[in-house]
């Protein structure tokens, strides 16, 4: 396994990673608004990187009850960094958030439909392409890195220890930490638990820290 030490990112790389999140945050805020045709804010609170077993705490924490599972829609990302991108709900967020897109009033959906399922799934892909596209532009990766790129999203439901040991199956083998993004996540006044995780695989670790460092800025266009 790599040392701890260096899967981990110092305060300065974890704040130019907050700056790439961030704006990424504002990308998917305008593009869930203009395919919502409702206000829609995202925005990071908070960043901190996290041993699995704290993130299991966390999002134990966030579930509607200490007994209730979790949700989650799951994408690997490939490219110049590999590794996952990972959006974290309740039961009552993501069923709320399926009401909003489809138009139904407030306590509609009760359990999860497919209809609900693909309504979640949408909105983190629309999500997830945001947050890649904007880390990219402010990556000082070569051009020739192969960018980001998403594969499509996958829905889980399951209590927060054994969502992580699904997900991150492979990951646990050579990291055991992640990067959680607490997030705002409003949808026409109708405020959301959602939290995003980002867990990039042993190798892209060690060349992130280099690529933040060198990027103070955005510096590719979309």
């Amino acid at each position: 396994m790599t040392p701890s030490n260096q899967q981990q990112l110092d305060a300065g790389k974890l704040q130019a990673l907050r700056g790439a999140l961030h704006d990424g945050s504002a990308l998917a805020s305008r593009a869930l608004a203009d395919w919502l045709g409702k206000p829609s804010v995202i925005e990071i609170d908070s960043l901190e990187q996290l041993s699995l077993q704290e993130a299991t705490g966390v999002l134990s924490v966030g579930a509607d009850s200490d007994d209730d599972p979790v949700c989650c829609c799951a994408v690997h990302m490939s490219g110049a960094l590999t590794g996952h991108l990972i959006l974290v709900f309740d039961d009552s967020s993501g069923l709320a958030l399926a009401d909003l897109l489809l138009d139904q009033p407030p306590g509609t959906h009760t359990a999860w439909t497919e209809m609900a399922r693909s309504a979640a799934l949408e909105t983190a892909n629309i999500l997830f392409c945001s947050y890649l596209n904007s880390l990219w532009n402010h990556l000082a990766a070569p051009a020739n890195a192969g960018g980001l790129l998403p594969t499509p999203p996958r829905f889980c439901r399951e209590f927060a220890e054994s969502l992580l040991q699904f997900v991150l199956m492979d990951q646990a083998m050579v990291s055991d930490h992640i990067v959680m993004a607490r997030t705002r996540f409003e949808i026409d006044g109708e405020s959301l638990n959602w939290t995003l995780l980002f867990v990039p695989d042993a190798p892209s670790m060690s060349r992130l820290p280099l690529w933040l460092s060198e990027s103070s800025t955005p510096g590719r266009e979309s």
